[in-house]
């Protein structure tokens, strides 16, 4: 699938994502991003609908385990047909793969044995071989990693994912050039907006949650009730 002008109008019809960190909503919703995407050759439809329901952020069920998803992966990635698509959905999961990999050694598990399923891609081996040290001997292909680590260790959830999606965004932002009207500008545009949808809306669970903890705090600290009432008879409360 070489690049082509096949989807100047479907790509013309989109919104720009713009930047990542300045994003408070998607600019497109998710309803109004299928309705697009219905002008899609119906092959090229399944193949990004494969790609993106592999890759869907935190969608996994609570039962799936890190064997569940190198299983799918396996059957998926084979399946398709672009080459820029199955590159593109490999390193995001080498990228979950190291997240994996992180929250598995910091729950005191120690490095997977040889032939089990727990990771995808090219650092399976090298993870397990060097598990002990707090970057796994990756900083230069993930620079990420010993921040990521550090947020783990200190409990910081929400920082943890912010790295891990900024991480996935600027991973696809590398694959954009070259592609600007074809079915893989498509794919990058589908996959981009997966991880913004994403990043908002943990924004908004984040907020909420705070403002539930700033709540709790407040009832706690107010004083305790004396039992003589203030309410005039009549009024509405």
């Amino acid at each position: 699938m070489g690049a082509s002008t096949e989807y100047v109008t479907l790509l013309a019809s989109l919104p720009a994502l713009g930047p990542i960190l300045a994003a408070k909503n998607a600019p497109i919703n998710g309803s109004r991003l299928r309705d697009r995407l219905k002008m899609l050759r119906p092959e090229h439809q399944q193949e990004i609908e494969a790609a993106a329901a592999l890759l869907a952020w935190s969608r996994l069920r609570l039962d799936h385990t890190d064997a569940d998803l190198v299983g799918r992966a396996r059957r998926v990635i084979p399946a398709l047909r672009s080459p820029f698509l199955a590159k593109l959905t490999i390193e995001r999961l080498e990228l979950r793969t190291v997240m994996a990999a992180l929250r598995r050694r910091h729950s005191g598990q120690d490095a997977p044995p040889v032939g089990e399923l727990w990771g995808y891609g090219r650092f399976v081996t090298k993870i397990a071989a060097r598990w002990r040290e707090p970057g796994f001997g990756l900083e230069r292909s993930f620079p990420w990693v010993v921040a990521a680590r550090e947020k783990l260790e200190r409990g910081d959830t929400a920082g943890l994912e912010r790295i891990a999606l900024e991480a996935a965004w600027r991973q696809a932002a590398r694959m954009q050039e070259g592609h600007q009207f074809d079915f893989e500008a498509v794919a990058l545009y589908v996959i981009r907006w997966n991880i913004l949808d994403r990043w908002t809306r943990y924004d908004a669970e984040a907020a909420a949650a705070r403002f539930s903890d700033l709540v709790d705090a407040a009832l706690k600290a107010a004083p305790a009730y004396s039992g003589a009432s203030t309410v005039t008879a009549g009024a509405d409360t």
